[in-house]
């Protein structure tokens, strides 16, 4: 065994476990670790793969040193007991090592092109998490035949194991993100994190020379809907409010829960007059949302769109858009007569 190059490698995996409590991005770590590895086991080529739980894939996470083309041929590859190395290993959860790739049945089906690339083995751990799920492989491969020293194999694992420590923070970190940035009932954008997501999202092409729309949502009689059923019905419709309304907008919009019974919407429109057909066909189908028994819930929608948008005007326009939905709520209550709601260009 080979001390002096397994206590390198204990060094190294604390340093970078050091660095990862520090912060360390992915990005970053996905590139030290496969240095560290290369370097470690010498002449040698890395890869990491992500497992799709779902669908039972394994998804190219990084391989900068092996050939794109190889990488690309065995993106979304199945996982199971005979396919390749690291297929094999995600599916038995235990390591899969191949000694010579062109003599193994697992590897049969790739020979083509393990040939084309000039890889001959291939030595695969699984990374495993806590709770013992797979949540991908960590694998090294060589150009000629060869079996793994004890020493290599426990760098190999102990590599594996460094992986799915970082992959559970960063899933933690993910999670915490989420629900820091998320209304818990809807799961929309609260309200601090919208406008941070409307200036991020507007900076890029999609709301550059175009018109930028707020539709400003409100729940009629939401008070009464929550005393006379319930606020397990209420909460219902407000879940069922914030889907519809995820249905209804294009991918690029940008829906939050402004509070209580409001949502907020932010879209991007090529022209005012698609705005406004876009804003009169939604606003119609609110006016009977569902029925509770005979009571009929319907939705005021107020609008107001401009172009040039910064922070400021993205303030001013969700404010024109609530005097806009309360336009609408008070033709709801029959209280004014129906009219189109003016559009205010900021």
């Amino acid at each position: 065994m080979d001390n002096e190059r397994l206590l390198e490698a204990h060094r190294s995996v604390n340093g970078l476990l050091g660095k990862l409590a520090l912060g360390l991005e992915r990005d970053k770590l996905n590139h030290e670790i496969v240095t560290l590895s290369e370097h470690l086991f010498g002449q040698r080529l890395a890869s990491i793969l992500r497992l799709d739980s779902e669908k039972q894939t394994l998804h190219l996470e990084y391989a900068p040193n092996l050939p794109d083309f190889y990488n690309e041929a065995i993106e979304g590859v199945g996982v199971g007991s005979t396919i390749g190395s690291c297929g094999a290993a995600a599916y038995h959860k235990v390591p899969v090592v191949v000694g010579n790739i062109n003599q193994h049945v697992n590897w049969a089906p790739f020979t083509a092109l393990t040939q084309q690339a000039n890889l001959h083995a291939c030595w695969s751990v699984p990374i495993l998490s806590r709770d013992n799920k797979v949540l991908g492989t960590f694998a090294i491969y060589s150009s000629v035949p060869s079996e793994p020293q004890p020493d290599e194999m426990e760098i190999l694992q102990m590599l594996a194991s460094l992986y799915s420590i970082a992959i559970e923070k960063y899933l933690l970190e993910e999670r915490l993100h989420f629900h820091a940035s998320r209304d818990p009932l809807t799961l929309c954008y609260n309200r601090r994190v919208l406008i941070q997501k409307v200036e991020n999202s507007f900076r890029t092409d999609c709301g550059k020379k175009r018109y930028v729309a707020a539709f400003f949502a409100d729940i009629d009689a939401f008070k009464y809907i929550n005393d006379r059923f319930g606020h397990e019905i209420g909460d219902q419709v407000l879940i069922d409010v914030a889907e519809w309304l995820k249905r209804q907008f294009y991918s690029c919009s940008v829906i939050g829960r402004y509070g209580g019974d409001e949502f907020v919407v932010f879209s991007c429109f090529e022209t005012e007059s698609e705005f406004i057909e876009f804003y009169h066909q939604v606003k119609q189908k609110l006016q009977i949302f569902c029925l509770l028994e005979e009571f009929q819930v319907s939705i005021s929608l107020g609008a107001a769109c401009g172009i040039d948008i910064d922070h400021d005007s993205l303030k001013q326009l969700i404010r024109e858009a609530d005097v806009s939905m309360y336009q609408v709520k008070r033709e709801h209550r029959g209280l004014t007569k129906r009219s189109t709601p003016d559009f205010d260009h900021s």
